[in-house]
Order: structure tokens, then C-alpha cells, then sequence
């Protein structure tokens, strides 16, 4: 009964960080909302979830900045974890992607896609 138990657990123990890893596979010439850093994607998404038209107003202030902005690229999602404030951490709509083609952020290798927004706002 115990070994049974142990198998349990150690096959949980190995299935776990596969499930949490779900990231959406490399895609090209997709269309995005990127942010130079994790915590300012994450705070747009709470602003694009809370009210839309709060969140594009934003955006544009941000993308003034050269903070974030509306891109087309292609990029490989490398991960999805993210803290929120209270230090909860989180996963899924902010994925952190390396860009393998195309100029985003004046020419970042590295940027934060908010998927979620980028599903809401095709059509």
C-alpha cells in the first residue's frame, strides 16, 4: 500500500510541471500586444480586463512611451509564470516570447505578449 502511495505521488510529482507548462506553440506574422517588462503586461491585462476602452486608452499612452505596443511577429512563448502584487504566482494570458522575426519594441529579442487581449480583440 505504501509503494502504491510513494508511485502515486512521484507520478504526480512528474506530471505536475508538465500541466503547468501548457504554452502556446511558436506561431509567425501573428498580431500582438507586447510590453518591455512582465509587471507592466500584467497590470495592462488587469486594465484590458477591468474595462476595454480603459485598456486600448492605456495602451496608447504606453505605446507613447515605448513601453508596450500592438506588433506583428513571429515568436516561440518560452514561459508563462508570472507574480501577481501579493507575490501569488500565476500562470497563462501574459507569456513571455523570444522573437525570432520581425522588429518589436525597436528591435527587443525578448518581450511579454498578452494573449488574452490579442483572442478579444480578433475578429
Amino acid at each position: 500500500m505504501r509503494i502504491a502511495a510513494f508511485a502515486g505521488l512521484l507520478g504526480l510529482w512528474f506530471v505536475a510541471p508538465a500541466f503547468a507548462q501548457a504554452l502556446p506553440a511558436p506561431f509567425e506574422d501573428g498580431g500582438g500586444i507586447v510590453c518591455v517588462d512582465r509587471q507592466t503586461a500584467v497590470d495592462l491585462l488587469t486594465v484590458y480586463d477591468q474595462d476595454m476602452a480603459l485598456g486600448e486608452n492605456l495602451l496608447a499612452y504606453l505605446a507613447s512611451k515605448g513601453v508596450c505596443e500592438r506588433a506583428t511577429f513571429s515568436g516561440k512563448p518560452v514561459a508563462d509564470r508570472y507574480d501577481d502584487h501579493e507575490g501569488k504566482q500565476h500562470e497563462g494570458h501574459v507569456f513571455e516570447v523570444d522573437v525570432t522575426d520581425g522588429v518589436v519594441l525597436g528591435g527587443l529579442a525578448k518581450a511579454y505578449m498578452l494573449l488574452y487581449v490579442v483572442h478579444d480583440n480578433e475578429a
